[in-house]
């Protein structure tokens, strides 16, 4: 796995360089399963960013070094997602370091709601609690989330289900984090409101310090 991300390093290093709509490219590994690495990647204009980045020199160079030396690697998932309008925030300018830091935890959460009124009322009450943890906790360096494009083959992820992101600097973070008083309330105000939802997948990530979180 090390000479895998040794030479997918080299192709971070060109979308950082050359590619301003590549606003993440961050290689994380598996906190339970130390040979599934995630691939953390953001665009700023979408599919058309993507093909952009696709078409890269650097990316079929990738391809091609990894295929002569045999690099063989099994995708466990894949899921496109668009943000949700007005929801959390994907970086923290003030913390330009922590966007390439080696050890900082990436949370990815699935959420399935039973219809859009469910999920819409979700994003409502949990927008605010954003708000709280940008102004409140600065070791939280993401919290964002969007709505899955298409259902995945390899995942139980479909259509509509909202893909929730996290970054935190360490698990002490994540823990500080799920342990606010604010946090711990949105349970009850999720009742209140009558809101249901199934969460279908977590998984819980080490960035490598290769790639960027943002920009």
């Amino acid at each position: 796995m090390e000479e895998w991300l040794a030479e997918w390093n080299k192709r971070a290093s060109d979308a950082r360089d050359g590619e301003p709509e590549t606003t993440a490219y961050a290689a994380a590994v598996n906190v339970e399963e130390e040979n599934g690495v995630l691939i953390f990647e953001r665009y700023a204009l979408g599919e058309r960013s993507l093909k952009t980045h696709s078409e890269r020199p650097a990316h079929k160079a990738l391809m091609d070094a990894m295929a002569a030396r045999n690099m063989t690697k099994r995708m466990v998932y894949a899921s496109s997602f668009t943000d949700a309008p007005n929801y959390g925030w994907w970086s923290r300018s003030e913390r330009p370091d922590a966007a390439t830091s080696e050890g900082a935890i990436l949370v990815v959460l699935g959420m399935r709601f039973p219809n859009d009124a469910h999920r819409d009322k979700f994003i409502e009450l949990t927008s605010g609690h954003a708000d709280y943890c940008l102004g409140n906790e600065p070791d939280t360096l993401v919290y964002g989330g969007g709505f899955a494009n298409t259902n995945s083959d390899r995942a139980d992820i479909k259509a509509g289900d909202l893909i929730f992101v996290m970054a935190c600097t360490d698990m002490a973070a994540v823990d500080k984090h799920s342990n606010d008083p604010q946090h711990i309330a949105l349970g009850g105000k999720f009742q209140e409101a009558g809101i249901t939802s199934e969460a279908t997948f977590m998984k819980t990530y080490r960035t490598t310090g290769l790639g960027f979180l943002w920009r």
